[in-house]
């Protein structure tokens, strides 16, 4: 006897016939009428109708003859009702498992931001969540590369950018500032540019391959290669170290600069960049309990941040 999933279908279903059409057909052998079995799933007459004819279309026959009594099943629909009976059965008891057995809040969670934030400000805000939740482990990608959420490079992501890539859900949660900044002992001994354009003749310290600094140089008036930086490193811990260690003039986020009292801030009238701060997950990783959870605590903690300490 051909089952219901073995009978031979249309090309556009090379699946079987959809569940809803199952459960329409089990509903009608049951009730021995379209009227009462709409009631029964919730739906419309019209509607399981047309559910019962693109089930006998996929089947290739009649299931059922129409008599003003109402629906009378043939043979053929008398010995597929135990088959579907069965499905029902087994799909009542997924909906018990699942109900019971929700998704656990273990597992690894991937989180991505940029060097600063990921070394400096995640992992503090983590650290309460880990304590709470010991079966989650977190991994923190922490570099100044955009991973993409489409190709599930990462779970999480905190970035300085509205993201625009579609199903890529987003909050804004603040802002950041970007200044200058140099050691006093270097602003002692070198003085302290005039303006936007006078950094060319001070030593300064910027980046080695990354060319977002240079573009923005370019914008402001300063024609500037990777040469023009005495010293040069895409890592942003190296940077801020090299200011720190009075090198030279170079960018820092305002509230990293703000723990350093020997830092003196340069030209904060022409160059304060704000920087959003949005967090962004996947939708359809977002619904997973273990990256919700996470995503939730770090959205919660990092406004309060920024709100507050990491403030422009």
């Amino acid at each position: 006897m051909t089952s219901l999933i073995e009978a031979k279908l249309p090309d556009d279903h090379p699946d079987g016939p959809d569940w809803s059409l199952i459960r329409a057909f089990a509903a009608v052998m049951r009730t021995g009428s379209l009227t009462r079995a709409a009631d029964e799933l919730g739906q419309t007459q019209p509607t399981l109708g047309r559910q019962i004819r693109a089930l006998e279309a996929a089947l290739g026959e009649t299931l059922f003859d129409r008599l003003p009594s109402g629906l009378v099943p043939r043979e053929r629909a008398v010995a597929l009702y135990e088959r579907a009976q069965a499905m029902e059965a087994a799909a009542a008891g997924f909906a018990r498992a699942f109900a019971r057995m929700p998704e656990a809040l273990s597992g690894t969670v991937r989180v991505t931001s940029s060097e600063a934030f990921g070394t400096a400000v995640l992992p503090r805000l983590l650290a309460s969540f880990t304590a709470a939740n010991p079966a989650i482990s977190i991994e923190v990608v922490a570099a100044n590369v955009t991973l993409n959420l489409m190709r599930r490079e990462a779970d999480i992501a905190v970035r300085f950018v509205r993201p625009d890539q579609p199903d890529v859900i987003a909050q804004r949660l603040g802002e950041v500032e970007l200044g200058l900044f140099a050691h006093r002992d270097y602003i002692a001994a070198h003085g302290t540019p005039e303006s936007f354009p006078d950094l060319a003749r001070f030593r300064l310290i910027g980046p080695d391959r990354d060319e977002i600094a240079l573009r923005y140089a370019a914008k402001r008036g300063v024609a500037m290669t990777r040469m023009g930086f005495v010293f040069r490193s895409d890592s942003w811990a190296a940077q801020h170290a090299a200011v720190r260690a009075g090198i030279g003039i170079g960018p820092m986020h305002t509230w990293m600069a703000r723990g350093h009292p020997d830092l003196v801030r340069v030209l904060p009238g022409e160059f304060a960049e704000r920087l959003e701060v949005w967090i962004c997950a996947h939708e359809d990783l977002r619904r997973s309990r273990r990256v919700r959870a996470v995503y939730d605590h770090v959205s919660a903690a990092l406004r309060v941040s920024l709100a507050a300490e990491l403030r422009p």
